[in-house]
C-alpha cells in the first residue's frame, strides 16, 4: 500500500469505532386536560350544597360582630332597621342582611341591653325564603310537614292577637327545645297565603294540630315566621 495512504486509513478505522451519539431527547409532553383538571379539583374546595349555605344558625352567633358580617356580605347588603316586637316589647334594633331581597331577606335583631351579645335573635319572615333551620323548619312549611318533621303533634296560641300562632308545646317531638340547650327556635304559624275565607282557631287559646274539631287545619296553616336565639346561659 502506497505510504500516503496510510494516513487515511487510519483516521476511517478511528472514525468507525467511535459510538454513535445519542438521539435528541424528545420535549417533555404537556399536561393533558384531564390532569389539569384533576389538579384543578383538588386546589378548590368544594363549593357548599344549597341546603348547607342557607341553613341557620350557620355562621352566625351573639357575638358576631358587624365588622365581620359587612366583610362577608358587603356592607351595601346590611341595613340597620327598626322591626315590630311583640306586645310589651315594642320596636326592635336589627340589622337586616338583604333587606330588599325577600328570597335572602334575614333579620339579626340586636340586644339593646347587652352591647357585648349584639345578635339577639335570628328571624326569617318573608314568603319564599331560602333559610331554614337544621330541623327543616321554613316559611311556607305547611302545619302538616311541621308536625311529620316533629314526629309529635303541636300546640299553639290561636291567630289574631301579638302571639298568635305561636308554637308553645312540641310535645316532646324532634323539634322540642332541649331544656339547657344552646339554641331555641320560635316558630309562629299563620293562613297559608291565598286560603278562602275559613274559620280559623282565635284568640290566647292553646289549641293542638291533631284537634279533630278543626279538620283541614294541617293544610289552612303555615310556618309564617321562625326564629333562632341563643338563651342567656348558651353565651
Amino acid at each position: 500500500m502506497p505510504r500516503a495512504a496510510l494516513p487515511a486509513l487510519c483516521l476511517l478505522l478511528a472514525a468507525c469505532g467511535r459510538a454513535p451519539a445519542p438521539p435528541p431527547a424528545a420535549p417533555a409532553a404537556a399536561p393533558t386536560a384531564a390532569a389539569s383538571d384533576a389538579s384543578a379539583t383538588r386546589l378548590t374546595p368544594p363549593a357548599p350544597d344549597a341546603e348547607t349555605a342557607w341553613r341557620l344558625p350557620g355562621r352566625f352567633g351573639p357575638l358576631t360582630p358587624q365588622s365581620e358580617l359587612e366583610a362577608r356580605y358587603g356592607k351595601a347588603n346590611l341595613r340597620e332597621e327598626l322591626t315590630d316586637g311583640a306586645e310589651g316589647i315594642g320596636r326592635r334594633r336589627a340589622l337586616v342582611l338583604y333587606p330588599d331581597d325577600p328570597a335572602r331577606r334575614l333579620e339579626l335583631v340586636l340586644d339593646a341591653d347587652n352591647p357585648d351579645a349584639p345578635i339577639q335573635e335570628l328571624r326569617v319572615a318573608t314568603p319564599g325564603a331560602r333559610w331554614h333551620d337544621a330541623g327543616g323548619v321554613r316559611v311556607g312549611l305547611p302545619l302538616r310537614a311541621l308536625v311529620a318533621l316533629n314526629g309529635a303533634p303541636v300546640s299553639f296560641y290561636g291567630l289574631g292577637w301579638d302571639y298568635g300562632g305561636t308554637v308553645q308545646d312540641w310535645h316532646g317531638g324532634r323539634l322540642a327545645n332541649a331544656e339547657g340547650g344552646p339554641l331555641f327556635r320560635r316558630v309562629v304559624l299563620g293562613p297559608r297565603p291565598g286560603l278562602p275565607p275559613r274559620a280559623l282557631p282565635q284568640g290566647d287559646g292553646l289549641f293542638r294540630s291533631d284537634d279533630p274539631r278543626w279538620p283541614g287545619l294541617d293544610e289552612a296553616l303555615v310556618v309564617v315566621e321562625f326564629a333562632i336565639s341563643w338563651p342567656e346561659e348558651g353565651h
